[in-house]
């Protein structure tokens, strides 16, 4: 599965933006404050670690990839980039099969609102989760945009 995703990641890049790679390498930027212990909780005790992955993330991963693993895998950042992307690479295939090339939009909206929140990037809805997509997803971007800046200065 991973061999196969790594041949279509560079179609899932957004010029502008990152490659999926990329994303999940940056996610511990915007979830947890710089150099805090990998054993950090969150959410009330339910995210883990410095993805902050919560139950229902892992209960994806088991489903997406068969591999049953317990919640606390989350601790470890290793582990937790490749839950990240083996969820990311599932959902970003449903927005290539809707039609869509995957963006940084839709892969926040899926981290921070589940599978199928990709999908209130084409289509919002005035709600309370809404609201919150739209604020993660500006905290993000401070951290991403930083990534892009530094990025852009070491290109030749």
């Amino acid at each position: 599965m991973l061999c196969l995703a790594s041949t279509l990641v560079p179609q899932w890049s957004n010029a502008k933006t990152l490659t999926l790679d990329e994303f999940v390498k940056l996610i511990p930027k915007w979830e947890t404050p710089e150099g805090i212990h990998p054993t950090i909780t969150g959410d009330n005790g339910h995210a883990y670690g410095l993805y902050q992955i919560t139950q229902i993330m892992v209960e994806d991963y088991r489903r997406i990839t068969g591999n049953q693993v317990a919640h606390v895998v989350a601790f470890d950042p290793v582990f937790s980039a490749r839950i990240a992307q083996a969820v990311l690479e599932h959902y970003s295939r449903q927005i290539l099969e809707a039609g869509y090339k995957p963006t940084t939009r839709h892969w926040l909206y899926i981290w921070n609102g589940g599978g199928g929140a990709w999908k209130r990037v084409h289509n919002p809805v005035n709600d309370q989760k809404q609201f919150n997509l739209e604020r993660y997803t500006k905290r993000a971007l401070i951290h991403i945009n930083k990534y892009n800046e530094e990025k852009r200065r070491q290109s030749p």
